[in-house]
């Protein structure tokens, strides 16, 4: 629990400013009070530090103090509210908070009255606050991205209030006058971007994570619900037993629990089960919204029954080693390389399935609409959104994300790979490079032109696992049409004489499945829900490749020239790739001089 940090910091005297970030706009326990909006649940856990005046501030509403009877009513609001209690058996439990702090008419205090925005009476006042030591002082100041911007003027000499209240805040954090007192602080956001750099590089305050609710909070969040409604009640019968609760639990993942109180009372006012499709699309929106854009869930999928794919063998050894977390069987990342349409997404949502890990993609900077604007226009909205992405992608581990086409990692994406250096995310490059997330997060890169990736992926420990992925021999053509053509043919049709000679070499998986798709079609045009061998047939020989044969080997030979394993090659090759491979080794050397004849031959540079 991200709280026993700030506490074991706190009761060390360590330190007595905190930024606590990410989850902040969520519901949190209170063992007295249940659950409680962010803010108020740092108030109230300030109240069991001992803290005699607990108070707020940001620059919306100014100073504020807590107010029990706003936490009752808002659990009312969202029919949170704990089984009734007599509030004398709550204050034997704790002291209400502020209650040996005597007010003489609040609402007329000067000190509540000041403007919100920063001026010099609001920071003398603080001051003086955290300056005195006859009473304990807790103080949270929300909202910190509106009160100290990544503003590059804030670094510059104090010209205003709010260059000298950042001043002020950055030096409260080395006052050990402010320690020896016993007084708190805690800065909150949510996008630590969004905020001055000098707060998250600060030694003297460390940074903390609010992270999303992991499945023992999330299912006590559903029990919760379901005690505090009527026995015949509806929202009884949208949790469903245990079991359902359980399974619920899992399913919602990558929510925070406001979300998963939407997802529950939208399936209440629907009569409905929670669950299913409508929380699929909840999820995919949620995700989305709440990393600007930089996420996509992906669907994860199960592998078929039998190892005859060769990049099963790869995909169980490493879900095998996630069940009995045995990292060396756990690639931190894992290279999908191959000429467009040879399933490497599959690859990764197979992954994914098989080691019951949730998927999202991962979006580059020419693929985002921007969600949202960067707050002050800096021209680093990109990466302040990756940086929320990120966060959000700690928060639902386990997961794989799968960044496909990873040529285009870089912001600006160039054809020079010494450009993608310079330009690449950091953020990125120490998420991928952080051991802790090691068997919490595998990233899956997928690429057609490994020649172009940012230099920043051949670095030792990233992506040491790559998978080659090449088109399907004649018998792999076979078997992969027959897969898709299962229950939606008319009559025998001959598989062999379709896809099985040379002349259909170089038709990949996605090919194979565009032809059946648009034999379907022709067959819904003859008003018929089954297609016969020869509108298949009108199909493959109607179908155009999206590149050229040529083109579609250089791509091939390019990923072959990455292997580090011939375990991880397919088995059966297309006589082009065959002739640089005997036994177990890949002949590099006579692929480069074939890549060098292709480049002059396509016009590219291998």
């Amino acid at each position: 629990m991200f709280w026993d940090e700030v506490k074991k910091h706190y009761d060390a005297g360590s330190a007595h400013q905190f930024l606590l970030h990410f989850n902040a706009n969520d519901l949190l326990y209170d063992d007295v009070y249940g659950y409680l909006p962010t803010k108020a649940y740092l108030m109230e856990q300030l109240n069991v530090l001992g803290c005699q005046l607990v108070l707020g501030y940001n620059t919306s509403h100014g100073i504020q103090l807590p107010h029990v009877g706003r936490w009752r009513n808002m659990q009312r609001m969202l029919e949170l509210a704990p089984q009734e209690q007599k509030e004398e058996a709550a204050e034997k439990k704790r002291p209400r908070i502020n209650s040996s702090v005597a007010f003489d008419e609040v609402h007329k205090d000067p000190f509540m009255k000041i403007d919100p925005s920063p001026s010099k009476d609001l920071r003398e006042k603080l001051n003086n606050l955290l300056g005195q030591d006859r009473t304990k002082i807790g103080l949270v100041i929300d909202f910190l991205e509106q009160l100290i911007p990544n503003d590059p003027s804030l670094s510059n000499v104090a010209r205003d209030e709010s260059q000298i209240l950042f001043n002020q805040i950055q030096n409260w954090a080395s006052d050990l006058g402010i320690r020896r007192r016993g007084h708190i602080v805690l800065l909150v956001t949510h996008n630590t971007f969004d905020i001055h750099p000098n707060l998250t590089v600060n030694p003297e305050i460390p940074m903390i994570e609010i992270p999303f609710p992991d499945h023992n909070e999330r299912l006590r969040f559903l029990e919760h619900i379901h005690n505090v409604s009527d026995d015949s009640s509806q929202m009884r019968k949208t949790l469903g037993n245990n079991q359902e609760r359980e399974s619920l639990a899992r399913e919602t993942i990558g929510l925070n629990l406001f979300g998963i109180h939407d997802v529950v009372q939208q399936a209440e006012s629907a009569q409905q089960k929670a669950g299913g499709e409508p929380l699929v699309r909840y999820k995919r929106e949620s995700i989305k919204a709440f990393s600007h854009g930089v996420l996509e869930l992906g669907e994860i999928q199960r592998g078929p029954s039998d190892d005859g794919w060769y990049v099963m063998r790869t995909i169980r050894d490493i879900a095998d080693g996630m069940r009995h977390r045995d990292l060396r069987r756990v690639p931190r990342g894992m290279l999908l390389l191959g000429p467009p349409g040879t399933s490497k997404e599959y690859a990764a949502r197979v992954l994914a399935g098989e080691a019951n890990m949730t998927l999202v993609q991962l979006r580059y900077a020419n693929q985002v609409g921007e969600v949202t604007i960067n707050i002050n226009q800096n021209g680093n909205t990109y990466e302040r959104n990756l940086n929320a992405g990120l966060n959000f992608i700690r928060g639902i581990a386990p997961t794989v994300v799968f960044m496909d086409g990873i040529e285009q990692a870089s912001p600006h994406t160039t054809m020079n790979p010494e450009d993608h250096e310079r330009t690449f995310p950091p953020a990125l490059v120490n998420a991928m490079s952080d051991a802790s997330l090691h068997g919490r997060v595998i990233w899956v890169g997928a690429s057609q032109r490994p020649d172009l990736m940012p230099p920043i992926f051949r670095r030792y420990g990233i992506f040491d696992t790559k998978l080659i992925m090449l088109p399907p021999t004649n018998g792999g053509r076979v078997e992969i049409l027959r897969i898709f053509c299962r229950g939606q043919t008319s009559g025998n049709i001959n598989l062999q004489s379709l896809v099985g000679g040379s002349e259909t070499d170089g038709l990949t998986w996605r090919d194979l499945f565009l032809i059946v798709q648009r034999a379907n079609n022709l067959a819904r045009r003859e008003g018929r829900d089954t297609f016969t061998e020869g509108e298949l047939r009108q199909a493959l020989n109607d179908f155009i490749p999206d590149y050229s044969r040529e083109m579609q080997i250089f791509m091939g030979l390019l990923a072959l020239r990455e292997a580090n394993s011939r375990g991880m090659v397919p088995d059966g090759l297309l006589p082009e790739y065959q002739e640089f491979v005997d036994g177990n080794r890949i002949d590099k050397t006579g692929i480069n001089r074939r890549l060098m004849e292709l480049s002059d031959q396509l016009g590219l540079d291998a």
